[in-house]
């Protein structure tokens, strides 16, 4: 990736225009100081933000509980779509999207731009919808907008809840929604102008429509959408006339135009391809002869800079060589370097990972070896490396509302504000149509839309702020501080874990006893606690508080932010998602999840915590006892008469009946009150103030402070069949065949995996998507069905 910095490079080259007026044609060359003011404009707005873009791809899109959810966390560099080395730490969390609540929260590592996380759905999760969302201190902070590092994902008890797939169907509704947008900006009298326009239902849906344009209440054009809800018309407007626009079916309804300027400059896209953006800039004749400026900036870098006299009408051709695929801004500028047209255009679709995924057959039995291969290359067929996502599930477990894949993520939607309907239309190689449908949703989404374009970078920079961190501040100081006690000159940290075998860090606050637990600590931790022990004397005492609290944080945060999800497809019918002949596999065994508790919520889930229960007990000094003189089933607590028992005693058990011995005013007599009368007795529960430490005081008893590391990797389990074990009679029910998130490439593009079938024959999908070192997406699917003789 070239340098941001570095605007020279990358825009002060000598670009040809081509200039028209009339019959003439003529050449202008770029003048170095210009552009570099204009180049300048936007990139200083993003030189230091150094921000990140997070998507995540998961094993399928529908789960039951009590099972697994995998998922792989891409971090990529906002600008350039390459890995990012900037965050160590990934904040998960899974919401309830009925309550907003959030029903599991952990923090997981990032390894050189990618996540490899799992979560386990526990039985106590309702049915319904949920949002896998992510954050990291380089993607979500103070001023973000519009939040879209997430996966919606539907959570059932049993996946027969979910047999009838509701998906929203195309049918006439009426239209709350209809807006017109002028290409560039202005519409201007006299020259032709493009118009786009966008029609929605009350639910942000795409309406289909027809209608008419009207000047002086004359109809003088017709037109219809043709994606989407979205079209277009061109027309030559006359300041001085009054248009608006007619709806075929809501023919009382009156749309008005936007304002028609009786003079101005018109910025039009004439042509898009592979190699160039052809533009035509046209002005009013009325105004002076100017020197007029085109830049073009993609991602906050800008690409290139074109300059030419603008008499009347001007053509521009801008080379589209180096810019990378996505949105670029087009912006047009006066002879003051003022902007006075802004175009939308996407470009390089062609720039991409082109991933195909071969199965080696495309039938197979139950249990039977599955062999895939995948070869990745470039736009030039060059093979690539690139790390790659790979899940095979059973089709039933697709979530077909969901049309959102990491082309449409990083391309669309974390580019542009706002929801995009359907976004997987306009990367489909299928719908001849996409490039026209892409350039009418940027034309009706429009520039300011655009997440970096200069007022929304502007707007941004002014509320920018971090509030995420890589690190978690602690404080070593005194414990009761007052100023005859003298603090430590030195003070020291231990950090540990329960696993003796693991590394344990020493290290020296500073002078303010403030420390540091940054990402490697948080790897001792993983799969489990950390431990912070204070090496100092008992006296005088010296605590650690740590200042820990990342996801109340977050919580407050993104009830600012909006959601921007992709709106699902319309479909012509109701899809039945129920299988035919399949098999169907109902009220499957699976183990539930274990969980310890008490009444005191005495949780011990850590050896370590076991270890410093069991030395509390020893310690604690405990004189108790009970005589059964009365019995097994009457033991008397801390009996005094000594000849009344003769030694036969025991240790009190914590929570039993024991008889206590009542002194003359009701008072409990023991062993420091011997040979006296007694005058009754009363039952209790015995109660050992040392038996029952929950977590926090036995942590305070042993000055500890316990933290989580990150939430532990592990490993999906793949069945292997062989001629012994393809015959055993355990049933194999899993419909996740196969998930690895970390599939690399090879020098020649190639890649190989192999997996097994299991008892459940049905069609089944894989879905792969991945990221080279330069920056280039790419997706693919496959799919293969399983069946079993009869």
């Amino acid at each position: 990736m070239q340098s941001k910095h570095s605007v020279s490079k990358i825009v002060l080259r000598f670009i040809q225009l081509l200039f028209c007026l009339f019959t003439a044609v003529t050449y202008s060359q770029t003048s170095e100081g210009i552009a570099d003011a204009i180049a300048e404009k936007v990139q200083v707005l993003t030189r230091n933000q150094n921000l990140d873009n997070v998507y995540l791809q998961t094993s399928k899109g529908i789960y039951e509980t009590k099972e697994d959810l995998w998922f792989k966390g891409y971090v990529l560099d906002a600008q350039s779509l390459i890995p990012s080395n900037r965050s160590k730490i990934l904040f998960v969390q899974l919401i309830e999207d009925e309550s907003d609540k959030v029903v599991w929260e952990e923090k997981y590592e990032i390894e050189n731009g990618f996540v490899d996380g799992h979560l386990y759905l526990n039985d106590s999760l309702k049915s319904g919808s949920y949002t896998l969302a992510a954050y990291s201190a380089t993607s979500f902070y103070k001023g973000i907008k519009n939040f879209n590092a997430l996966r919606k994902l539907q959570i059932l008890k049993n996946i027969d809840d979910n047999t009838k797939v509701v998906i929203p169907t195309a049918k006439k509704e009426d239209i709350a929604s209809f807006e017109v947008f002028t290409e560039g900006g202005n519409m201007v009298s006299g020259i032709q102008n493009r118009i786009a326009f966008k029609a929605l239902n009350a639910k942000g849906l795409p309406v289909t429509i027809t209608g008419k344009l009207y000047e002086n209440d004359i109809p003088i054009l017709d037109f219809k959408s043709t994606h989407a809800g979205m079209g277009s018309l061109i027309f030559k407007p006359n300041s001085n006339h009054k248009y608006h626009i007619e709806l075929t079916d809501y023919k009382n309804v009156k749309h008005q135009l936007p304002q028609i300027h009786p003079q101005g400059t018109v910025l039009q896209l004439v042509s898009n391809d592979n190699d160039f953006a052809t533009f035509k800039v046209v002005k009013t004749k009325s105004i002076n002869k100017e020197n007029i400026y085109l830049r073009l900036q993609s991602r906050g870098i800008v690409y290139s800079i074109a300059m030419g006299v603008l008499d009347e009408k001007l053509t521009v051709k801008i080379p589209l060589k180096d810019v990378p695929q996505g949105i670029a801004e087009v912006t047009l500028f006066n002879g003051n370097i003022e902007p006075i047209a802004e175009r939308l255009i996407y470009v390089n679709q062609q720039k991409k990972l082109n991933v195909l995924a071969i199965v080696d057959k495309s039938d197979y039995q139950i249990r039977e070896k599955v062999s895939l291969k995948i070869k990745v290359t470039d736009q030039k067929n060059q093979p690539v490396v690139a790390h790659l996502g790979l899940g095979v599930f059973d089709q039933l477990y697709q979530n077909k509302l969901d049309s959102k894949n990491i082309l449409t993520h990083y391309y669309l939607s974390t580019a542009l504000n706002g929801t995009i309907y359907d976004p997987g239309y306009y990367f489909n190689e299928k719908n001849t149509d996409r490039h026209q449908a892409l350039d009418l949703l940027l034309l009706t989404q429009g520039w300011r839309r655009y997440v970096w374009n200069e007022h929304n970078l502007t707007e941004r920079n002014a509320h920018f702020q971090t509030f995420l961190s890589d690190s978690i501040v602690g404080l070593l100081g005194l414990e009761n501080p007052n100023k005859k006690t003298v603090e430590l000159t030195s003070k020291v940290v231990m950090v540990f874990t329960a696993d003796p075998l693991k590394e344990k860090d020493i290290f020296t606050t500073d002078s303010n006893g403030v420390f540091s637990i940054n990402s490697t600590h948080l790897k001792i931790g993983e799969r489990g606690y950390l431990y912070l022990k204070p090496m100092a004397a008992e006296k005088p005492k010296h605590v650690i508080n740590i200042k820990d609290n990342p996801f109340a944080n977050i919580n407050s945060a993104r009830k600012e932010v909006t959601i921007n999800y992709p709106l699902s497809k319309l479909q012509d019918k109701a899809v039945d998602n129920m299988r035919e002949t399949w098999m169907r596999l109902n009220d499957i065994q699976k183990l539930d999840e274990v969980v310890i508790t008490s009444n005191k919520k005495k949780v011990f889930r850590d050896k370590y915590l076991g270890t410093l229960d069991s030395l509390a007990r020893l310690d604690s000094g405990n004189m108790d006892f009970v005589c059964l003189a009365g019995g097994p089933k009457r033991p008397i607590l801390n009996c005094f008469m000594r000849n009344h028992h003769d030694g036969n005693t025991r240790t009190p058990k914590d929570g039993e009946m024991v008889v206590v011995l009542l002194g003359k005013n009701k008072e409990i007599l023991g062993t420091d009150y011997p040979q006296q009368a007694y005058y009754g007795t009363r039952e209790i529960i015995y109660k050992d103030s040392n038996q029952n430490l929950t977590e926090a005081e036995l942590l305070r008893k042993f000055n500890l402070k316990m933290m989580k590391g990150y939430y532990g990797k592990r490993e999906f389990y793949q069945a292997v069949y062989d001629e012994v074990t393809i015959t055993d009679p355990l049933p194999d029910y899993r419909n996740t065949l196969f998930w690895k998130p970390n599939i690399i490439t090879d020098t020649n593009g190639e890649a190989s995996v192999d997996f097994y079938c299991s008892d459940i024959n049905t069609n089944f999908t894989g879905i792969i998507e991945g990221v080279s070192g330069e920056g280039l997406l790419g997706f693919d699917n496959f799919e293969f069905r399983v069946k079993k003789d009869r």
